[in-house]
């Protein structure tokens, strides 16, 4: 076994138990009850010295309710002692003023809080009365202490009517930034159908996320869940620097590990603990070393070995596969398969284009965009990649655009796209943002600024990151 690292993750999640005072509807863990075998205080210090010795860089300590451990606040300091940045996500029942300045001074950068719609549909979907009042306190007193919280949204269809209203909420609340997330048919959500957004709404949806991000002073962070080379696809990641979405990071520069030592590429993988999601589980830090287990050839094939012929069905001809690869890992392991994923914004403006009018205005924007010939298609920069020695992200600019700028349009009917438009001269924003004549934009241009800070995958800001680990 070598000591050269391949690959080093930037963020991980870490689901500190599986004990949760609440029944939300939309758990993906169901979570409830701790595992019988959980890690104990000192393993969890030996977990983190592991993660910091294979480069990461912020924890974000989750649950169940992480708040559930007697040891929380105990855990915060030694994440803080490893020279790693640490947020904690909590439903806030018990982030009382003593456990407000207990996580003060345990060093915690930030704290993620779930809203999941206005105050009776919260109530309802988080299945305690009240509960949309606990976090209301809990804000005033992270305000009060000076601690950094952020909001986190599972869009379902219950709460789906609500997102601007939640949106002017969270910006007066007090809150940095809010980040929204599909719900996934997995865990208790899996009992639920009917809160399960269709396909068909992704277009929508994305365009409205795309206006609130572009005209609020919120900072909206949209998970790895939602969007994919849709017409706003650079609108929705630009909390993250603006680049298109460049395929599944777990087990390359993410990682996730489960509260009995059980390590994944990312926590948004079904859980452990039953058949399906076993399959995802890597290793358990305690048979074998984090580094062996990380480093181990073969591990995370899922992604470090991913290949376009690993696709099926529509993912396998989309124009985008070779940069998207399918989307989020635990969404398409959710859905029942790992070769295909139907949350796909464009799959859904493609396969919604019935009539033989827009089948061929669609077929000649697309077929355009395959060709490098239209502004539809993302640059090559917008894919980071990871080589095989740094692990650093780098930028390639090969796909430049040699089309005929009068043969190319920059607005197309809202109607081709299934999408009413909202007046009669409305059209949908051109794909990426990019107008003709240019094959790369900053949105900046269209009076967003890109973040420029590393964040995790719940929003959450990494401040005063450590550098990078020093080769051994």
């Amino acid at each position: 076994m070598t000591d050269q690292l391949t690959y080093r993750p930037k963020r991980g999640v870490f689901e500190s138990t599986l004990a949760c005072n609440l029944r939300c509807r939309h758990c993906g863990s169901s979570a409830g009850n701790a595992r019988d075998d959980e890690l104990t205080t000192e393993e969890c210090g030996s977990l983190f010295a592991q993660l910091r010795e294979i480069g990461l860089e912020w924890l974000t300590i989750s649950g169940g309710e992480p708040m559930a451990r007697p040891d929380w606040a105990e855990l915060i300091k030694m994440v803080k002692q490893n020279g790693m940045g640490v947020g904690m996500i909590t439903n806030a029942i018990a982030l009382d003023e003593d456990a407000t300045k207990r996580a003060a001074d345990a060093g915690i950068d930030t704290i993620g809080l779930s809203i999941d719609g206005l105050e009776s549909t919260h109530d309802m979907i988080r299945g305690k009365k009240g509960h949309f009042k606990i976090l209301e306190g809990a804000m005033e007193r992270l305000n009060k202490h000076g601690i950094s919280f952020s909001a986190i949204t599972t869009l379902c269809n219950d709460n789906l009517s609500q997102l601007e209203e939640m949106n002017d909420y969270i910006a007066k609340s007090g809150a940095y930034a809010w980040q929204v997330q599909l719900g996934s048919d997995m865990g208790n959500l899996s009992h639920h159908p009917e809160m399960l957004i269709n396909p068909k709404a992704l277009p929508k949806l994305e365009k409205r996320l795309a206006q609130m991000i572009v005209n609020q002073p919120l900072k909206i962070y949209c998970a790895d869940s939602i969007g994919y080379y849709g017409p706003n696809e650079k609108i929705l990641r630009n909390a993250v620097g603006g680049a298109c979405f460049g395929g599944c990071g777990a087990g390359m520069r993410n990682i996730g590990i489960e509260s009995n030592g059980n390590i994944k590429g990312c926590l948004s993988i079904m859980a452990g603990y039953n058949k399906q999601g076993q399959d995802y589980v890597e290793g358990n830090i305690r048979e074998t070393p984090l580094r062996d287990i990380w480093n181990r050839p073969g591990a995370f094939a899922y992604t470090r070995e991913w290949k376009k012929a690993d696709l099926t069905g529509f993912c396998a001809t989309c124009n985008y596969a070779e940069k998207c690869k399918g989307g989020c890992l635990g969404k398409r392991v959710a859905e029942g398969t790992l070769t295909e994923n139907p949350m796909c914004t464009y799959r859904v403006l493609v396969e919604s284009a019935e009539e033989p009018r827009k089948v061929a205005q669609a077929a000649a924007i697309f077929f355009a965009a395959a060709l490098g010939t239209s502004t539809v298609s993302c640059n090559e920069a917008d894919d980071p990649q990871y080589t095989n020695d740094t692990e650093t992200e780098t930028d390639t600019d090969t796909d430049t655009a040699t089309g005929d700028s009068d043969s190319q349009t920059d607005t197309y009917d809202v109607d081709l796209y299934g999408i009413q438009p909202d007046s009669e001269t409305d059209t949908l924003i051109p794909p990426y943002n990019l107008p003709p004549d240019t094959d790369t934009l900053n949105v900046a241009e269209y009076g967003v600024e890109p973040d420029t800070e590393v964040v995790d995958w719940y929003g959450i800001p990494v401040y005063d990151m450590p550098g990078p680990l020093e080769e051994e």
